[in-house]
This record gives C-alpha cells, sequence and structure tokens, in this order.
C-alpha cells in the first residue's frame, strides 16, 4: 500500500462511525477495503473507539458486522481552541534553540504526527504556522544538545557530575564536582544549578562553557525545600544571591514605553509618573546586582538609578572605565 492512501487515525475512525450508524453492519474486512488498510488496523481503531470514546459498538454474529446497541447522535470530536493552538506553537517555538540538530529533526515530526492526530477538527500545517510567527533565539549546536541530555538525565537521576568549566574572566578551565539540581533557560541560554560540595554554597554553570562532563555512578539526596524556578526568580537573570535588594529605576521616553510592554522580572512593578506614559518607575527586587547594571547601561541616558545605593555606584563606574 502507497503512502498517498493511509488515512489519519481521526479520518478513519470517523468513517468507521458512519459506516456503523448507517446501518448496514460492516465488518473489518469489508471496512479494510474501503479505507485501503488492513483489517488489523480496523480492528485496533474499533477497539478505541469502544474503550476510549465508550461508543456502544457490538459484533452482531448473526449481521456478520459491527452495530451500536444505544444511541450515538454524534461522533465524539477533540476539541480545540485558541489556548490550546497558542500553547502547541509556544511549545514547538521553544525548540528553535536546537534548529539543525537530529533532536530538533525528530521533535518536528513528533509535533507534525500530534497536528495530524487532530484530524478534521483543524488544518494545521507547520509550514504556514512558521511562516506567520517566529522567535528570535539563540541557536544551540548539536554536541550541547547532547550535553543538555546528559545533564537533564543527571538532574532526574540524581547523579553526581564531573566536568571542567570556565568562569567568564578566567584564562583556563578548571575541574568541578557537583550535585546537579535544575536545568534553567535565560534568555536563549540553558543553565545548571547545581550543590558545589568544595564551595559549600550553590552555583550556577553555563552549559556552554563546559567541557569533558561526565555522569558519575556516585548518587546524591535532592535537597528538601530545594525550588529550582524559585530561585532563579531571586535573580534579574542567571546569578541568584541570597541578599535580596530592592532596585528602584526611572525611565524616560523609549525606554519607559517599552518597559510598559516586557516584563524583565517576576517581582516587577511599573508606576507611571506622567499623562502619557513618557516617564516611569520599574521596581523589582533580586539578588544580585552585576547584571543589573548591564540592563541599566542598554538605555544609556534614558535610565537613572534611584535604589540602592550600591547599584548607582556600580552603574557609575562602569560609565567611567568606558570612558577611559
Amino acid at each position: 500500500m502507497s503512502a498517498r492512501h493511509t488515512r489519519r487515525p481521526f479520518e478513519r475512525m470517523h468513517r468507521i462511525h458512519l459506516a456503523i450508524k448507517s446501518g448496514r453492519m460492516p465488518n473489518c474486512s469489508t471496512l479494510a477495503a474501503e479505507l485501503e488498510v488492513t483489517p488489523k488496523t480496523v480492528m485496533r481503531d474499533i477497539t478505541f473507539m469502544r474503550d476510549n470514546f465508550r461508543l456502544p459498538l457490538e459484533y452482531d454474529e448473526q449481521g456478520h458486522g459491527y452495530r451500536y446497541t444505544g444511541d450515538v447522535s454524534d461522533f465524539p470530536q477533540f476539541e480545540i481552541g485558541e489556548e490550546e493552538i497558542a500553547a502547541m506553537f509556544l511549545a514547538r517555538t521553544a525548540l528553535e534553540s536546537i534548529r539543525g540538530t537530529e533532536l530538533a529533526d525528530k521533535l518536528r515530526v513528533a509535533f507534525g504526527r500530534l497536528a495530524s492526530a487532530l484530524g478534521e477538527r483543524i488544518d494545521l500545517r507547520w509550514d504556514d504556522v512558521d511562516a506567520a510567527f517566529s522567535r528570535k533565539v539563540p541557536e544551540v549546536r548539536g554536541h550541547d544538545v547532547r550535553r543538555f541530555g546528559q545533564l537533564a538525565d543527571a538532574v532526574v537521576r540524581q547523579r553526581i557530575v564531573s566536568f571542567h568549566y570556565r568562569k567568564l574572566a578566567a584564562e583556563k578551565a578548571e575541574p568541578r564536582k557537583v550535585r546537579p539540581l535544575h536545568l534553567g533557560e535565560v534568555e536563549g541560554g540553558w543553565y545548571l544549578i547545581a550543590h558545589d560540595p568544595d564551595r559549600a554554597a550553590l552555583r550556577t554553570f553555563a552549559l556552554i562553557r563546559m567541557t569533558r562532563l561526565r555522569v558519575l555512578e556516585e548518587r546524591f539526596g535532592r535537597p528538601a525545600g530545594f525550588d529550582g524556578p524559585a530561585y532563579l526568580a531571586k535573580s534579574f537573570g542567571v546569578w541568584g544571591g541570597d541578599d535580596p535588594q530592592v532596585v528602584k529605576v526611572r525611565l524616560e521616553g523609549y525606554a519607559a514605553r517599552l518597559a510598559q510592554e516586557r516584563r524583565w522580572h517576576p517581582t516587577q512593578e511599573i508606576e507611571v509618573l506622567d499623562g502619557d506614559g513618557g516617564r516611569v518607575e520599574v521596581r523589582f527586587e533580586v539578588g544580585s546586582l552585576p547584571e543589573v547594571v548591564r540592563w541599566v547601561l542598554s538605555f544609556g541616558s534614558r535610565a537613572k538609578v534611584l535604589e540602592p545605593a550600591a547599584l548607582r555606584a556600580m552603574v557609575a563606574d562602569e560609565v567611567r572605565m568606558m570612558g577611559e
């Protein structure tokens, strides 16, 4: 049988339903001939219809075919609306960072099958979706995807990992041995939050700066009360801290209008200071300030740090050094 005759499962079952509802009591052989599939496929579809859709299906020995033993006003439908379509799109576009890898190709096929399984309820082609929507995110190289898979497995199985890691300001990588607790994506990059026994503290590692990664047989117990998303929420970007500080920054012009469209932090609050939204005060609470410095500097003269004093001094120092 050629691929062009392959029908989608939902479409097949709907045609089986119509044939049975007509009262002509079709059997697996006659249905298989009509649908151009094997009798075994028809049998699987009928079993699914009876067990999952709870349709009152019965094989009539005298009529040598299937019939409904109760009233079936209509065939069950998969309900899908705007929220479901949006969720499918967002889940799929989240994979754009691994475009061009074997994993991305496999997941694309999986999403295609999911869309096909919706049958006649919607006409959803991913090529059309790609033409209508996009997300601009950094792409991850193939070996980084494999590294992510190794670490994800280690997090789930609570296996200690070792690797060499190069800090941003370091000239060479150094060996680390940690207990992986959580993987998080921040601004298109993946990071590992782990407990480092040698430093007796939590540390954050960029996957792209790891080399010689090994998942060890040694296991560890997950610390009670650890919450990965909550840990990341304390930071403005990646780097967390144990000393939360309230940040207040006044933004003007385009920066003020942009602030009303973006949410940079979970605790973010915005107060509009004038009638047309040209001046706002942005407030949030973070555990580390260095990444906030970068954010403030991105707005240039349109930003003024109000609190804390430490952040104001850090921004001023950075501006001074930029002019030297």
